[in-house]
């Protein structure tokens, strides 16, 4: 049995630390934008009228970019592909925001709705999948995003710029209470292991 589980944790090689801490500073961040997203949702940028979206898409970029270096620092080919696909798409969805910045942000609509649902989606399949700890905080977390995404669609309550950067701060806070819940189990797991 013990055996089982170190093969488990093999795709995770990043210390718990390394992940409580990029977990916390995803949630202050995911928070903090959130709020400027309702306290002042006007606000211009880059000469523009996109809301905190700029930023919003600098964090998904930095976001995508520390999961790649996750998936070079993974010891299996599991572990690999489930941080690389995740991190090629943030960072990919992180640059179209970017340089929609001079177009109109009612634009960016279909491409958060996507984004927001297929992360999902990809969030449940892949708990079906890969054996990761502590599941439930995945299985919320892609919940939310597709709620998410769906309200965009579906223009409810609004379908402003500023409800565009809430709903991708939010997301990017419950991923960063995602892996604080992983840091956790982790932490538990090698306690065990340690133990037995």
């Amino acid at each position: 049995m013990t055996e089982n589980h170190t093969t488990d944790l093999k795709q995770f090689t990043s210390m718990p630390l390394w992940y409580t801490i990029r977990g916390v500073v995803m949630i202050f961040t995911g928070v903090a934008i959130a709020s400027l997203c309702i306290v002042a949702p006007k606000v211009y940028m880059l000469g523009e009228s996109f809301s905190w979206l700029p930023v919003v898409g600098i964090t998904v970029v930095i976001v995508g970019i520390l999961r790649c270096v996750d998936a070079y620092s993974t010891v299996t080919a599991q572990g690999f592909l489930v941080n690389m696909q995740g991190g090629v798409m943030d960072i990919v969805v992180g640059i179209l925001i970017l340089f929609a910045v001079n177009g109109v942000p009612e634009d960016l609509h279909l491409l958060i709705v996507g984004y927001l649902v297929s992360q999902g989606i990809y969030r449940n399949i892949l708990l079906s999948v890969a054996k990761v700890p502590n599941p439930i905080s995945n299985r919320i977390t892609g919940l939310i995003s597709i709620v998410l995404g769906m309200l965009i669609w579906l223009g409810w309550p609004i379908s402003a710029a500023w409800f565009l950067a809430f709903s991708l701060s939010v997301d990017i806070s419950f991923r960063g209470w995602a892996l604080v819940a992983l840091a956790s189990a982790l932490k538990k797991q090698g306690l065990t292991l340690s133990g037995e």
